[in-house]
């Protein structure tokens, strides 16, 4: 067979032939990348006349010259207007990036279909290509491909292995014995500074006679998911333009993010007055990086950031006392009261930069470091009853102290220990932790000219008026409260009198409704007892003056008995009331009511009676 050639020979058969079309597109500049979807570039004639006609490309990104990302997404792949070629499938994404210190490019088609002269080329599911140009490290080309199909068959194309040649009988005017001839390639190439991936890259020809003379006419060339890119020049020197955070524990292992430019990641190293951070991180837009910092003395350090490209100007970091290098050899005294105010010795070393204690998480006051950073004092604030731990605080860190333990105050006498319920007492409470007290109570209601002796083991309180009878006694502290139950008792007036009772005799059954007069009568605080029986204080009702009570009689036997009331302040003379039987009349029968038995009176007027009757009969 012989390929159409030369001028004479084109003339004479009307031959034309596509662009030589390598795998990817030269680019010269450090740091330029590219990627297309689909390029389609084919042209035949047959005898003068057209038979195949299509040039496009689908999906294109070129990296900007001045750095960025170019991207185009989603692209239907058609043709319009082409003569002998159809295509369809989607360009889903071409991309390009130029970075100070890495480019890179990528493309991906999806279920592309190529028909040549009516023939179904070919089609395939997935087509991606991708390349990586760092600045530091080889650079890379990858390509993945998946359901291609030939001529209708399955096949595997290899990177960067022989080509895939195939054929097909297609009918073409003028050309006798026509076939389209393709083969296919897939282009994975990396050099020293530079990389591009082709996933297919088809040539196709036609084949047959033109009035005799066997021809090969060249169609030209399709390319699917392509990708460049070249390798940037040497970065310029780093640049940093801040640390966050800028100050960190003495003991190291913080992480820090610096910000600037001409970061390279692999590339880059932090020191922190001249010691290396660790776990140094670049982001790959080289304008970011975190690392951890070492260990470093208290004060101020110059961090530097360093690439092959120089080094920065020193930012400026703090490293502030953690308390790692504390040791505490002493905790003196190591108790106090509840309510505070212990001054407190801690003796060591590596005090220095400390910012306070705490007792159980509460900060004492009065707090102070000697120059040498061997001692502090600090007086504890209230706590509850129990150990506690003591904690020294540092600006990025603490170090434990010990224990300390607060100890609950106590009352261990009052004296006196009682009082009339007018108030005005006043009591002298002996105990301890007293320091810092803030009331006295007495059944609740606070007394009053309250003085806290300074040792805290005594107070004086003048007592509230109070009701008749045993109260707590409570000093409030800051911390735990000092109780001594039914500490003091009030007492009242004189004993209560009876001067009257109304009326003076009740039948036996009970009910009858009495009047007491007399004095120290309380509301709510009076009994009565009566033929060996008490009424409780809820069944009397006393006036408010306390002068006059009522009551309702309960059942007794009838006989002549006694009345006494009963308040706090002590029991009243007896006054005499009588229960009574059946009700009588008759002067002999309430002579003999006021002088003996009711039995009695009844039997004797029931005898006069029948005395009576029998007289007048």
């Amino acid at each position: 067979m012989k390929r159409v050639a030369g001028l004479s020979l084109a003339a004479l058969l009307g031959t034309a032939g596509g662009l030589a079309v390598t795998a990817t597109p030269a680019h010269a500049a450090p740091g330029d990348a590219q990627a297309r979807g689909v390029v389609v570039d084919l042209s035949a004639e047959v005898l003068g006349v057209p038979v195949v006609q299509a040039n496009a490309v689908i999906g294109s990104a070129t990296a900007p010259p001045g750095g960025g990302t170019d991207t185009e997404t989603l692209i239907d792949i058609t043709l319009p207007g082409a003569i002998g070629v159809t295509a369809d499938g989607t360009v889903l994404e071409v991309s390009a990036t130029r970075g100070p210190i890495s480019s890179f490019a990528s493309s991906s088609v999806a279920d592309v279909s190529l028909n040549i002269l009516g023939l179904n080329v070919l089609t395939a599911t997935a087509v991606e290509a991708a390349v990586s140009c760092p600045y530091l490290g080889p650079q890379t080309a990858d390509t993945t491909l998946t359901g291609l199909t030939v001529f209708g068959s399955a096949e595997v194309l290899v990177p960067n292995g022989p080509s895939l040649d195939a054929s097909a009988a297609v009918t073409v005017p003028g050309l006798v014995g026509a076939s389209l001839d393709v083969s296919l390639s897939r282009v994975e190439t990396v050099a020293a500074d530079s990389a591009a991936a082709a996933t297919i890259v088809l040539t196709a020809e036609l084949s047959g006679e033109i009035l005799g003379v066997p021809v090969v006419i060249p169609v030209g060339t399709v390319i699917i998911a392509e990708a460049t890119c070249e390798r940037p020049a040497a970065p310029a020197p780093p640049t940093a333009s801040s640390i966050d955070p800028d100050s960190g524990p003495q003991s190291g292992g913080q992480t820090v993010t610096i910000t600037g430019s001409g970061f390279v990641p692999n590339g880059t190293s932090v020191t922190f007055d001249g010691v290396p951070a660790t776990d140094v991180v670049v982001d790959p837009s080289g304008t970011s990086l975190t690392a951890v910092t070492p260990p470093g003395a208290v004060g101020p350090a110059d961090v530097v950031v360093t690439t092959d490209g120089g080094s920065t100007d020193p930012l400026a970091y703090t490293y502030l006392a953690d308390g790692s290098d504390a040791v505490v050899t002493g905790l003196d005294p190591d108790f106090g009261p509840t309510s505070g105010g212990t001054a407190v010795t801690i003796t060591g070393s590596g005090f220095t930069g400390a910012t306070g204690v705490t007792f159980d998480g509460v900060a004492g006051s009065g707090f102070a470091v000697n120059p040498a950073g061997t001692e502090i004092t600090v007086v504890t604030p209230p706590g509850a009853a129990g150990p506690a731990d003591v904690v020294i605080t540092f600006p990025a860190g603490t170090a434990d102290a010990g224990i300390f333990t607060y100890v609950p105050p106590t009352i261990d006498s009052v004296v006196p220990d009682s009082g009339p319920n007018t108030g005005g007492t006043t009591v002298t409470i002996t105990g301890s932790g007293f320091t810092g007290a803030t009331d006295v109570t007495f059944g609740g209601v606070p007394g009053t000219d309250l003085v806290v002796d300074p040792s805290g083991t005594s107070l004086t309180v003048v007592t509230p008026p109070g009701p008749v009878g045993t109260v707590d006694v409570v000093v409030v502290l800051p911390g735990d409260d000092a109780v001594a139950p039914d500490g003091f008792t009030y007492s009242g007036g004189p004993a209560p009198v009876i001067d009257s009772v109304d009326p003076g005799q009740g039948p036996a059954n009970g009910g009858t409704t009495v009047v007491v007069g007399g004095s120290g009568f309380i509301p709510g605080q009076t009994t009565v007892t009566i033929c060996g029986k008490t009424i409780p204080a809820n069944n009397v009702t006393v006036n408010s003056s306390g002068t006059s009570l009522t009551f309702v009689t309960p059942p007794c036997d009838v006989k002549n008995t006694t009345i006494t009331v009963t308040t706090p302040n002590g029991t009243s003379n007896e006054i005499a009331f009588r229960f009574v039987g059946l009700p009588v009349t008759g002067t002999a029968t309430t002579n003999l009511i006021t002088s003996g038995g009711a039995l009695v009176a009844l039997g004797i007027s029931l005898l006069l009676l029948t005395r009576r009757r029998a007289n007048r009969a």
